[in-house]
């Protein structure tokens, strides 16, 4: 009898002290499912991020259970008007995407030909996910010009990318901060668009060798970019962990454009190796696309 305790005792501690040699990023992404949670509305922006860095406003309380949100379903857009308006949130990963995101449009003509489209970038570069919440509902200035808030748009579909590049730090609370923000940012364009479809959307995924190279005055060491892109990768997947759960349709280019653990170099713009390249942008913009074709989100 004592034989079998000590072996099962060997076992345990092996087991123990292999799942803590594993680095705490891959921890929480292997440990966190996140349930349902109450949502906190913020009514201002908070100082923005950059590269993953962590934010100095205070944290959000801990979620709380509550019931999960259920989108109501809603007829497909485009039946009355002829003209469909897209608006899309996000940081500078969706600014890059240019005025009018053309390569969206480009793509949508393909799934839709007949249909006209006016296609709304509020992209802001070095902005959080709670920044992008105050911008629902307040106009503001970005590089010198002023921009009206975006539900005042009244846009027919809303893409919400999910900030990854510019998120809350490597933290259970971090990634908790990001999911309530996501609620409230659905919370809101629901109660105050409840006409306006809702997708979600996971833009491409960073790679730890040349990630920020070529970025002017940032020198990453090999151990701060494995840092900042498996936290990006960690929000990424918690957007798409959020879509899912909540029901909403999901846009997944960060899974797509993996190779093996690290995103495929040829869609990151090799200039700064942060942001996409022209074919990351077209490759975002396809996915997109799809998306609103596969869930019928507009009329035939």
């Amino acid at each position: 009898m004592l034989i079998i305790l000590l072996v099962v005792l060997f076992y345990l501690s092996h087991s123990v002290l292999a799942y803590a040699q594993v680095p705490l990023y891959y921890q929480l992404l292997q440990a966190y499912h996140p349930s349902t949670v109450s949502y906190l509305i913020s009514t201002t922006p908070s100082s923005p991020t950059v590269l993953g860095t962590s934010t100095t406003s205070s944290p959000l309380p801990a979620p709380t259970p509550s019931l999960s949100i259920t989108p109501t379903p809603l007829p497909n857009v485009g039946g009355e008007n002829p003209i469909v308006t897209i608006a899309v949130l996000g940081d500078s990963m969706i600014d890059t995407l240019g005025p009018g995101l053309p390569k969206l449009l480009s793509s949508l003509k393909l799934y839709y030909p007949n249909r006209q489209f006016q296609i709304l970038n509020y992209g802001f570069g070095s902005s959080n996910l709670e920044h992008g919440l105050y911008r629902l509902t307040n106009d503001h200035n970005y590089l010198g010009q002023p921009i009206p808030s975006l539900l005042s748009q009244k846009p027919d579909i809303i893409i919400i990318e999910s900030f990854a590049y510019n998120n809350f730090g490597n933290s259970q609370s971090g990634i908790d901060r990001q999911w309530l923000t996501l609620g409230a940012i659905t919370t809101t364009i629901k109660d105050k668009l409840p006409q306006s479809k809702i997708i979600m959307a996971a833009t491409i995924a960073p790679n730890s060798v040349i990630f920020g190279n070529g970025i002017a005055n940032t020198h990453f060491t090999a151990m701060e970019k494995m840092e900042k892109t498996n936290t990006i990768k960690l929000y990424l997947q918690n957007l798409v962990n959020f879509a899912t759960s909540q029901g909403f349709p999901l846009a997944d280019a960060y899974h797509l454009s993996l190779d093996g653990s690290e995103g495929q170099k040829d869609l990151i713009n090799s200039t700064d190796n942060l942001h996409p390249s022209d074919s990351g942008n077209q490759f975002f913009c396809d996915t997109i696309a799809k998306a609103i074709f596969d869930n019928k989100i507009i009329e035939q």
